[in-house]
Formats: C-alpha cells, sequence, structure tokens
C-alpha cells in the first residue's frame, strides 16, 4: 500500500519492484486529496487511473487513510504530515492533521511480520517521526539520510522501518 499516492505517476514503478519479489501480490495507492484539479482540467483520480492502466491488481483508493480497512506485508509513505506546515501547504484543512492517529492507524494495517516505510523531508521531521514513533511504541529501524541518486530533492530525506 502506498499512503498519499497523489496522482500516482510512479506507480509502475512501484509494480515493477514488487512483480521483482512476488508472483502474487496487490498494490493499492490511497489519496485524500484525490480530487484536486490540475490546470489541464484532469484530477488526480483521473490520472492515476490512467498511470494504473494495464497494471494487473492496482487500485488507486480516493478516500481517507483513517477510514481505510485492509491488511498488508509493505506499506510506503512518502511524507507523512507529521507537522502541521506542509499540510497547510498542500492546501488541506488543519482537520486532516492528525499525526498519532494516521501512524498507528497505518501500523494496524500491517499483518503480522510486515514493514512500513517511512520518508520524511529533513532531519527535523526525521527526528519528529522517531519520537512518534517512540511514544506510540512502535519498534522502527532508523536508516538515516537516503542518498538523492536523481538529484530530484530539494530537501534532505530520511528513512525508517516499522516493523509490526
Amino acid at each position: 500500500m502506498d499512503i498519499g499516492s497523489k496522482n500516482w505517476a510512479y506507480v509502475k514503478s512501484e509494480y515493477v519492484f514488487f512483480k521483482s519479489f512476488a508472483k502474487d501480490f496487490n498494490l493499492t495507492g490511497i489519496e485524500l486529496d484525490a480530487y484536486r484539479m490540475y490546470s489541464n482540467f484532469y484530477n488526480r483520480y483521473e490520472i492515476a487511473k490512467f498511470y494504473t492502466k494495464g497494471l494487473e491488481n492496482t487500485n488507486y483508493i480516493a478516500g481517507d487513510l483513517l477510514e481505510h480497512k485492509g491488511k498488508y506485508d509493505c506499506i510506503i509513505w512518502v511524507l507523512p504530515f507529521i507537522t502541521e506546515y506542509p499540510l497547510v501547504k498542500w492546501g488541506l484543512p488543519l482537520r486532516y492533521f492528525k499525526p498519532e492517529e494516521m501512524l498507528l492507524h497505518a501500523y494496524k494495517l500491517l499483518n503480522k511480520g510486515g514493514e512500513m516505510l517511512i520518508i520524511n523531508q529533513g532531519e527535523d521531521e526525521y527526528q519528529i517521526q522517531q519520537e512518534l514513533n517512540r511514544k506510540l511504541g512502535l519498534s522502527s529501524e532508523n536508516y538515516g539520510k537516503i542518498d538523492d541518486v536523481f538529484g530530484v530533492f530539494r530537501n534532505d530525506r530520511y528513512c525508517l522501518k516499522v516493523t509490526n
């Protein structure tokens, strides 16, 4: 599962990656703000449906993570909103700022032995994420700063893995 998958322009990369490890798998993306309109008059949902076309067992969900039910072996969460500033900059109302509740819910979606890979932006957010994990009693392995091999990150990225 990919949390906050926006228009899921990178779904084919995720699909090829997971296909190299498993014959049978389902790939799910979920996006709270799926109907945000772009300047080309398509919304994220429509664009995601285009990118997922032809990818078997791939499902894009327009919805709130906190209302989602399911079980997953692997969850990918890139740049979760763990401080208010990025949420507001993305144009989302503060009522959606629920980092503890969302992280705990995402954790409960993991199968036993499942893993959640979390990528944070900047060292400050990474430290907040680590503290949040500790506070909630989640076991995590900290990988630290990750390399930007493509040179596309504006800010440093940090990675950790939560295991159920």
